[in-house]
């Protein structure tokens, strides 16, 4: 047939024998030209603009949904500490290019440095002996005096302690601290804050004594989306907390955040209230996991710590909150916080929106402190 493959065919010649190849010369030693080839165009870096534009929806929403928004970072940090560096870290630096040698003289001025920032007199005195003593051993010189100073800060602070809700029971935040520190506004911004962490919150508001008090906490509360246990203006705080324990409990809340008063112009009736609360707490909720958190105004320095006093001895303080760390050069009253008052700050307002309430991380605010004296060095011109 006409489609029949032509090799089938009988018949068909038989294809003619291949002459052998030839055999390979041996090579020459001498070593082949060079072929010219024409090199590979290098990418250019990718544009970050056009990039973030190949991105899609969902990724740009995944890395904010999982991006931990009460977490400190140091862009933040090193903005609200912008003022407490220029009158405590550029100070210094401005010390260690005027002076070749470390004596008594520049220690007096180091001493006045560190307590103008409100570090606190036990710990400027301690930075002055540590730094001595360094000295002496020829460990210390103007060059390294801010990595001597930053190590023994850090130190100071210990370890970061955050404010931790343990899972499955109820937990109760208490907030103490003078009227006008920010008190309400931080207890309302820590309601948002576990309200957006998905917990059942509840509030009481035990500041019966101020005038509108209840009203602001209430409106904290719409914004937080949670529930408010209140009484009459004047009534007893320690009944509001009472009725707070009891409902937290037949609603299942994952944290109670107590609200309290803060006239210190009557001590006597101050420490009566807190002291009455302290009892209702150990009575309704012995075993509920309880942090009785102190709220300072870092604008306040040192007269703070001395506010402070008066609340230790009403309550057992597990820790201190700092608010407008970001108005202030007086940062460094955290150093005195902890070495006065033995406890631990938790948590820093770095501004008025909701979500700048922020854990503190002790390593990162030190090392955010000293980090503009490293950014300022002057380079060393090579001969």
């Amino acid at each position: 047939m006409w489609w029949k493959r032509k090799t089938d065919e009988p018949n068909a010649p038989a294809a003619p024998p291949q002459a052998p190849e030839p055999a390979l010369e041996p090579r020459s030693a001498e070593p082949a030209a060079p072929v010219a080839t024409t090199p590979e165009p290098v990418e250019a870096p990718a544009d970050p603009a056009v990039e973030e534009k190949k991105r899609g929806f969902w990724a740009k929403t995944w890395e904010v949904l999982n991006t931990p928004v009460f977490t400190i970072e140091a862009p933040a940090l090193d903005r609200a500490l912008e003022k407490t560096k220029a009158g405590f870290v550029a100070r210094i630096k401005k010390l260690q290019n005027r002076w070749t040698k470390i004596d008594e003289e520049m220690l007096e001025e180091l001493e006045e440095i560190l307590l103008e920032s409100d570090v606190g007199l036990a710990v400027a005195e301690g930075a002055i002996a540590h730094v001595r003593a360094l000295h002496k051993k020829g460990e210390v010189n103007p060059q390294n005096l801010n990595d001597v100073l930053e190590a023994y800060l850090r130190d100071q602070l210990g370890q970061t302690e955050p404010l931790v809700l343990q899972p499955g029971v109820l937990n109760i935040v208490m907030l103490v601290g003078v009227n006008g520190v920010g008190k309400t506004t931080t207890l309302g911004k820590l309601a948002k804050r576990y309200q957006f962490e998905g917990k059942r919150v509840l509030i009481a508001a035990a500041d019966t004594f101020r005038a509108a008090a209840i009203d602001q906490l209430v409106v904290w509360a719409e914004r937080a989306s949670v529930d408010v246990i209140r009484h009459q203006e004047g009534g007893d705080a320690a009944a509001v907390v009472f009725d707070a324990i009891r409902a937290a409990r037949a609603r299942q809340a994952d944290v109670l955040l107590v609200d309290t008063a803060g006239r210190l112009h009557n001590k006597a009736n101050l420490m009566a209230e807190l002291e009455k609360i302290g009892r209702i707490l150990a009575k309704e909720a012995p075993d509920a996991p309880t942090e009785r958190l102190l709220v300072l105004d870092a604008t306040t320095g040192q007269n703070g710590l001395r506010q402070a006093e008066v609340f230790q001895e009403a309550t057992k303080l597990t820790g201190v909150i700092l608010t407008k760390l970001d108005g202030t050069a007086k940062g460094g009253v955290i150093f005195g916080i902890r070495r006065q008052l033995q406890l631990p700050v938790k948590l820093v307002g770095l501004g008025e929106k909701i979500d700048d309430l922020k854990d503190f991380d002790a390593g990162l605010f030190v090392e955010t402190l000293f980090s503009e004296a490293a950014s300022q060095e002057t380079p060393v011109s090579q001969p």
